[in-house]
């Protein structure tokens, strides 16, 4: 993934934002705001990142319980332009029909 060279510097931390996402490289690592993780999602297909995967769990200050009933895979790339946005739709539709249910998301990107 090429993003900024900065790292994650609160791996406990809830982030609100896709910004800090994309700075901090904060694939696979950072937990997101429902809205911050379907952001990503729009962004990603900005950027023509894939979104491999979202995990949804529940935010215990400070940390996060995964929830192994809201995992989603999505495609493996190289994808054209359509199926990658296609993907990142389906990513972001998952994202907001769980979040009645979870409040905090892990998004995978794949370049």
């Amino acid at each position: 993934m090429e993003i900024d060279s900065e790292q994650v510097t609160d791996r406990m931390g809830l982030y609100e934002s896709a910004r800090d996402f994309f700075l901090k490289n904060g694939s696979a690592v950072m937990k997101l705001t429902p809205s911050a993780a379907v952001d990503v999602c729009v962004q990603s297909t900005e950027r023509h990142f894939v979104v491999g995967r979202v995990e949804g769990g529940i935010w215990r200050f400070p940390g996060f319980e995964a929830r192994l009933d809201c995992i989603w895979d999505g495609r493996d790339p190289p994808l054209t332009d359509m199926d990658l946005k296609q993907n990142n739709e389906l990513a972001a539709k998952f994202i907001e029909s769980e979040s009645g249910k979870h409040d905090v998301f892990i998004v995978t990107v794949l370049k």
